[in-house]
């Protein structure tokens, strides 16, 4: 993987992330080698990527396996601009969903739905951590 430890994000792309309302794409490597993707929602502490999931499903079973990750947020629309991440990844305890509150509520304010809150604490969660270690971007500049 390229560098040799954690990067950190610049202002700029810490802005476009914090900005950024669309799913971020978490690519893992599966059981057979191979890439993975999924679109998640996510939220930043400091300069590490946060992903809720559940803690048995498949991204965390591939996170344990290997923590490798490639993970993408581009603007979905024209002049596209985007950030795309490498790092490595590993799963931290959500046992009192606090951090998936706090992602879900960057994406639908206060008004995350019964069905939503029911189908999230019917499991045991846990979070994504991603380091980033190499960070490039597309079309972001420090006058945006």
């Amino acid at each position: 993987m390229a560098g040799h430890g954690p990067a950190r994000f610049s202002e700029t792309v810490r802005r476009f992330l914090e900005a950024s309302r669309v799913p971020g794409i978490l690519a893992t490597v599966g059981r057979s080698g191979g890439p993975v993707t999924s679109a998640v929602w996510f939220a930043l502490a400091g300069d590490t990527i946060l992903v809720s999931t559940p803690a048995e499903g498949t991204k965390a079973r591939n996170v344990r396996a290997d923590g490798r990750v490639s993970f993408i947020v581009d603007s979905k629309e024209r002049p596209y601009h985007g950030v795309a991440i490498e790092g490595v990844a590993t799963i931290v305890d959500d046992a009192d969903l606090r951090q998936w509150r706090t992602i879900a509520r960057r994406y639908l304010g206060d008004d995350v739905s019964p069905e939503m809150r029911t189908r999230a604490e019917s499991g045991a969660r846990a979070i994504i951590e991603v380091v980033p270690h190499r960070v490039r971007t597309w079309n972001l500049s420090d006058t945006e």
